[in-house]
């Protein structure tokens, strides 16, 4: 089934593409191949037509994951690959298009483990940048930048091996989505959520973690997602912190596609007063002022070991516990599916799988969530 406003590119890699990423303002995408290249693809406004920028080699193997930051500090892309590298490019707009040095490395770290990272996700809350990577075999790293104006020096903000490593012969998907937006759903705030929490959704084994971090930036589970029975090989966290509650999507080798809402309990009790924040001890916007949060790095980790350091049974300023509802079981056509995502007003889930096709399924007003599309990746028509 083709849509219209469908573009079809003839992408130009020399092999299989494993990952792609639109900005913030979607009008470019990158995509990232087999081949060990990346492709930079800008669009036209006024004809719509879709070019490519710059082709370069990124890795010395696989392109794993790639992932574009938010353009606060410049241009900048994150990337991983099976060579075992994170690797930071930085835009270059005085180097001609398609010379194959417009983006630049600025920064590049190995796994702390000698295992090859899985996925990668970039979150900013103004100027501020956090990189979270996984690997194949389940360590999380939280990278933020030594001085926010500039992604060429990262030094670890948490680092921790999530679960039992597995076998080297077990298939595993530890895939990761941060909560995008600037302030987390208001009932959350309202119940004493930091205004300023970092939320990180983490695939790992057939369940997803939620992490938050309370006031003084320590990580703690504010959530788990389960149902799926077999292993969860995608998550996506949705934008719409207004809503009141928060959206999660999961693909899962069980061929199905579920999706989560996220509550905080009591919150149809909470006072929508300013007083009543200044209660539960969050002032940090009280009269528009904000605190900037501390800097954090190894040497300040070890000087203050609480920050970035992740409890399970915190009960501290900024925390909040959560419970996660099971709203939708939807169902792949054919194949299992691999990767999920939102659409902008996220009233749309859209999954790929194994089987060449895209499907969308849109969200009714009675909350019923409808097939609305499959799309064969494979065929023009």
């Amino acid at each position: 089934m083709a849509l219209p406003g469908f573009h079809r590119l003839s992408h130009g890699h020399q092999d299989l593409i494993l990952a792609f990423d639109y900005n913030l303002y979607g009008n470019r995408v990158v995509t990232a191949s087999s081949d060990h290249r990346l492709r930079v693809w800008t669009r036209n406004d006024e004809s719509g037509a879709w070019t490519v920028t710059d082709t370069w080699t990124a890795h010395d193997a696989e392109v794993i994951d790639v992932k574009w930051n938010g353009p606060f500090v410049g241009e900048h892309l994150g990337t991983i690959g099976e060579d075992g590298f994170v690797r930071v490019w930085q835009e270059d707009v005085n180097e001609a298009i398609g010379s194959g040095r417009r983006f630049k490395k600025i920064f590049e770290r190995p796994s702390d483990t000698g295992v090859p990272y899985m996925s990668l996700d970039f979150k900013n809350i103004g100027t501020e940048t956090f990189l979270a990577l996984a690997t194949r075999d389940g360590y999380l790293t939280i990278l933020e930048p030594e001085d926010y104006d500039d992604l060429s020096v990262w030094r670890i903000f948490w680092a921790e091996q999530l679960c039992k490593t597995p076998p080297r012969t077990e298939e595993t998907a530890f895939r990761l989505s941060w909560h995008k937006e600037r302030l987390p759903a208001w009932p959350a705030v309202l119940a004493g959520l930091d205004r300023k929490s970092l939320s990180l959704a983490v695939a790992i084994g057939d369940e997803v973690r939620v992490f938050r971090t309370d006031r003084e930036r320590r990580l703690y589970t504010a959530a788990t997602l389960e149902g799926a029975t077999g292993l969860v090989r995608d998550v996506a966290w949705a934008d719409g912190s207004m809503r009141g509650f928060d959206l999660i999507a999961t693909a899962s080798k069980d061929g199905y596609i579920r999706v989560y809402e996220l509550h905080t309990p009591g919150a149809s009790s909470l006072s929508t007063s300013i007083q009543s924040q200044i209660s539960n001890g969050d002032s940090s916007q009280v009269n528009g002022h904000s605190t900037r949060p501390v800097r954090s790095g190894i040497g300040a980790g070890l000087a203050n070991s609480n920050r970035g350091r992740r409890d399970d049974n915190l009960v501290a300023a900024g925390t909040v516990k959560q419970e996660s509802k099971l709203i939708a079981t939807l169902e792949a056509h054919e194949g299992v599916p691999w990767r999920v995502g939102w659409s902008q007003v996220t009233d749309i889930v859209f999954t790929s799988g194994d089987n060449g096709t895209v499907q969308l399924w849109k969200r009714a007003v009675d909350g019923k969530w409808l097939d609305a599309a499959e799309i064969d990746a494979t065929k023009d028509s």
